[in-house]
């Protein structure tokens, strides 16, 4: 007969005097119980443990909030670093998702740009082999795959030669990412696309059939009604709101007008939309008429490339070659376009409060609780709600007169305080 075997012993740590970001609100003087790498409820603790907390973390005398770690959806690269290099793919994914957890960053999409189709074949896969979590490191959560089927008049800095259209049909993603398209669960989490190209409406169908992939569109020339067209197909999502796009115009708004309007005819009512507050990719006036017009749908993206984090002039990104263009700007080497960012999400959360007038836990909103949901994965993120992954920030260092200042004085992933 077979004897029950005890489960592992699960510490049980106790974070006291503190206000908690849950669920996209702020509680004051809140108690956060963590248990076994997870959220949990303390009433649920009072019947299923038969003692109290192994670890207690006591903010008393120090303004301090907890708030779920940041999201990134959409990031080429960092540290030097460039996922579209397959090369070095495997120690780029190591390294920047070590080191983004210095800027509060705990789970994020790696992100290839335009590339040919070998370059897919052997990156998506080697994303596989790193999906999902592992101890002091921010969480893999799948590819966002930008490109090639994007508009070349809109390519932005992505390598014209590499963009492609798809008549016929799926069988053209298919070959371009290989078979982890058609997977449920494979390594990818978002693809960007261009809806008004040839054979994209039935793509964007057979991949909702298909996957959980979340279907994104950017780098594109469609009107308002292609948009609109697109978002009944099962687009849900706008990528880098303003830029590589046609842009707001009162006869025809374009792919912005989405997030303006109840929509007909479509699965979701306004599209999530990515938006990069870096100062210069979108001026803060229009950040701030965007965040009006959807403040639930915002989500904070750096897009930054290989240059941020480290110093130096040139870069690489996909097959372009990059140079630093001022502190806060990249550009494609010889022209004035820009190439991605060098911002970190800190700071995009800081520039969102100081454009639009939100409160600083409205702009940490935007990096945690509305990423998470546009992928489906506010049940285990985004929230501290119990149950969800116990991947949290400490900020402190307030100031009274700015609401936007704050600094990440502790990382934890897992319920385990990382070094950053």
């Amino acid at each position: 007969m077979d004897e029950d075997i005890p489960e592992p012993y699960q510490k049980i740590t106790k974070f006291t005097n503190c206000d908690v970001l849950r669920n996209g609100k702020i509680v004051k003087d809140e108690t956060l119980w963590v248990r076994g790498g997870k959220i949990v409820d303390p009433a649920s603790l009072f019947y299923s443990s038969s003692h109290g907390p192994d670890e207690v973390v006591d903010f008393k005398g120090k303004k301090t909030l907890i708030v779920p770690g940041f999201v990134e959806l959409q990031i080429n690269g960092f540290f030097g670093y460039d996922f579209a290099d397959t090369a070095n793919i495997e120690t780029s994914l190591d390294v920047v998702a070590k080191g983004l957890l210095k800027y509060g960053v705990t789970a994020f999409c790696p992100t290839l740009v335009s590339s040919p189709a070998e370059v897919y074949h052997t990156v998506l896969p080697k994303i596989s082999q790193r999906k999902g979590r592992r101890a002091g490191h921010a969480e893999v959560l799948g590819a966002h795959i930008e490109g090639p089927f994007l508009a070349p008049a809109k390519k932005g800095a992505h390598d014209v030669t590499t963009l492609r259209s798809a008549p016929n049909g799926f069988s053209d993603l298919v070959a371009c990412y290989g078979p982890t398209v058609e997977k449920e669960d494979g390594s990818i989490a978002i693809i960007t696309v261009a809806p008004e190209l040839e054979g994209m409406h039935t793509c964007i169908q057979e991949l909702k059939k298909r996957s959980n992939i979340v279907v994104s569109l950017g780098h594109t020339q469609a009107r308002y009604k292609d948009a609109e067209a697109a978002l009944a197909c099962g687009a849900s999502m706008v990528t880098h709101l303003f830029n590589a796009m046609e842009p707001f115009h009162h006869r025809d708004p374009g792919p912005v007008g989405t997030i303006g309007c109840s929509l007909q005819n479509s699965a979701v009512d306004k599209p999530y939309y990515g938006i990069i507050t870096d100062g210069v990719h979108a001026d803060p006036s229009s950040v701030r008429i965007a965040y009006v017009a959807h403040p639930e749908g915002c989500i904070l993206v750096t897009d930054a490339i290989g240059a941020g984090g480290v110093d130096g002039e040139t870069f690489t990104l996909g097959t372009m070659r990059v140079r630093r263009k001022s502190e806060v700007e990249v550009v494609i080497d010889g022209t004035e376009t820009i190439a991605g960012s060098v911002v970190t999400m800190p700071t995009c959360i800081r520039n969102l409060v100081r454009f639009t007038g939100c409160t600083l836990a409205q702009a940490i909103n935007a990096a945690t609780l509305a990423p998470a949901k546009s992928v489906g994965l506010d049940k285990r993120m985004g929230t501290l709600a119990p149950g969800t992954e116990a991947d949290f920030l400490v900020l402190d260092g307030f100031d009274e007169t700015d609401p936007s200042v704050f600094e990440i004085s502790q990382v934890y992933v897992g319920g385990e305080k990382v070094t950053v």
